[in-house]
């Protein structure tokens, strides 16, 4: 199930809030993979500048997504999966465990 945040939740934040397939085509554009291939199929000699850049771009198009979090019984325990994905060779995910101490949340 899929759950969509809304623009007022992340209103004055530094969190932007975008269509997911749009965001897919922008990774596939700027995939450092693309500009790897380029340079090894057609001999292109590439300078640092040029790579930095790529990647650059590759992490500026990346797409966050989270998880929904869910939580023991008691409310004591709770995980959340996030991914990050920036092209072929570029991304993570994980998944977070936490442990409520108190009031506060620490990550296990």
């Amino acid at each position: 199930m899929i759950h969509k945040l809304e623009p007022p939740l992340v209103s004055n934040t530094k969190i932007v809030l975008v269509d997911p397939e749009r965001q897919e085509t922008a990774i596939k554009k700027n995939d450092l993979q693309n500009f790897m291939k380029k340079a090894h199929d057609g001999h292109e000699k590439v300078t640092r500048e040029q790579s930095d850049e790529s990647l650059k771009q590759a992490f500026q198009s990346g797409l966050f997504t989270l998880s929904e979090i869910v939580f023991d019984k008691e409310h004591q325990r709770a995980a959340v999966a996030y991914r990050f994905v920036c092209g072929t060779f570029c991304g993570n995910d994980n998944t977070v465990v936490l442990n409520k101490k108190g009031h506060d949340w620490k990550v296990k």
